[in-house]
């Protein structure tokens, strides 16, 4: 009883503080001129049944951890390939993605190309954040600002020179965003933690002030960009294949980028500030140097993001620079594992894909007659609703992550170590 102890009082702590939210409604009293509390259990009960289809995938999973500790089936796939032939098998996989991907512009349709566009920039801005977060242990809240800070510099940049295309933009902004996150690493060189992370945050939130207001910046209205600035048909290619290419490209350029620099004396003193700053300057590591540097590293490849996104949909607002971006991008480096570049590429592809195929999954389901046979109604009605609950998904999914495996999907043994301070 005492080890599911805690369990009990957390479910009982969260059940008492979302009572009023579930199962009490507001309804007025015209006789007294005023709202009276009322029992709404038709509310509480639609709201669980729209997260069935959750239950029912961490049902699976319990089940399947469970059999792995019952059976050790993962052990016996795993001695499935030699020890000494996994490094071999590895790089020959990383070798065959490239053109699998790019493959990919002539085979999905522009609906698929346009959303794994996303999923590449997404990629792309979950590769920087890990540099500051999971490399060098800063906690930057704001990050979103640099990627709306790549947008808007072209922009702005095409406004004013109508022949100024993204291809030329894409290193004014890397040189820019850089020197944008060099001069936000200037105050916070002696701050940690929570101060750090409060910093980083106001600078976000005064970036998208500022963008909101300037009539140079279209403030709330954004900015259209002109046809001539953004991605184009050629090489028989249409707009939506150059846009995804391109876009898979700077995505394998940024990803070789930073792991040859992980991997290099720069990248293991950014591990040996995030794992003790006090013991990495007394062995001579330049703390400020490798701080700036991650800071002006991860805005430069969060400004490129930011351009080709700009050149994907010919648009840019402050919607960009918005907190909740941020947050989300964060929950991608902590899902896919702290300081893993492989990591990072794993989280952003599950939490982007994994709402945008639920909204897809019903009318899917409809579509075919046999889906539409074997799965009960409730269900299909359910996954139509569990899109809404996305964050609170995330918010559920992080906890657990935390609990149970610190370090991330990818992450390593020694960082869940270091992690849990043993």
């Amino acid at each position: 009883m005492a080890r599911w102890r805690p369990y009990l009082l957390g479910l009982l702590g969260i059940a008492a503080i979302t009572f009023p939210f579930l199962w009490l409604k507001l309804a007025p009293d015209f006789d007294r001129n005023t709202m009276r509390v009322e029992w709404a259990p038709a509310h509480g009960l639609q709201f669980f049944s729209d997260l069935s289809p959750a239950f029912l995938v961490a049902l699976l999973i319990w089940l399947g951890s469970w059999s792995n500790r019952r059976w050790q089936w993962q052990a016996r796939i795993a001695s499935v390939i030699p020890a000494q032939r996994r490094p071999a098998l590895a790089r020959y996989a990383k070798c065959a993605v490239i053109p699998l991907v790019l493959s990919g512009a002539f085979f999905l349709s522009p609906g698929d190309l346009s959303l794994f566009t996303n999923v590449g920039i997404f990629m792309i801005l979950a590769l920087g954040l890990n540099i500051t977060v999971g490399m060098t242990g800063l906690l930057v809240l704001g990050y979103a600002a640099f990627y709306a800070f790549g947008a808007y510099v072209f922009a702005m940049g095409q406004q004013e020179l109508p022949w100024f295309p993204w291809w030329l933009a894409v290193p004014f902004a890397f040189l820019l965003g850089g020197g944008a996150g060099y001069l936000l690493g200037l105050p916070c060189l002696r701050l940690r933690g929570d101060y750090l992370a409060i910093v980083t945050l106001g600078f976000g939130e005064a970036f998208l002030q500022l963008i909101r207001n300037l009539p140079i910046t279209g403030a709330d209205q954004g900015i259209i960009l002109k046809t001539s600035a953004i991605f184009r048909p050629g090489l028989d290619l249409d707009k939506h294949q150059v846009a995804f290419v391109i876009t898979a490209v700077m995505l394998f350029v940024a990803v070789f980028l930073v792991e040859r620099i992980h991997r290099s004396p720069v990248g293991r003193a950014w591990i040996a500030i995030r794992e003790n700053e006090v013991a990495a300057a007394s062995v001579g590591v330049p703390v400020v140097q490798m701080k700036l540097l991650a800071f002006s590293l991860s805005a430069a490849i969060a400004a490129v993001a930011g351009v080709l996104y700009g050149a994907k949909d010919g648009f840019v607002s402050p919607a960009l620079g918005e907190f909740q971006l941020s947050i989300t991008v964060l929950a991608m480096v902590i899902l896919g594992g702290l300081g893993n570049s492989y990591g990072a590429l794993l989280g952003a592809a599950l939490l982007y894909l994994v709402p945008e195929y639920l909204k897809l999954l019903p009318s899917t389901i409809q579509q075919s007659p046999t889906l539409n046979a074997a799965i009960p109604s409730f269900m299909t009605d359910a996954l139509g609703n569990l899109a809404d609950y996305r964050f609170l998904l995330f918010g559920a999914v992080m906890v657990i992550m935390m609990l149970y495996r610190p370090q991330g999907l990818l992450g390593s043994s020694r960082r869940k170590e270091e992690m849990l301070h043993r």
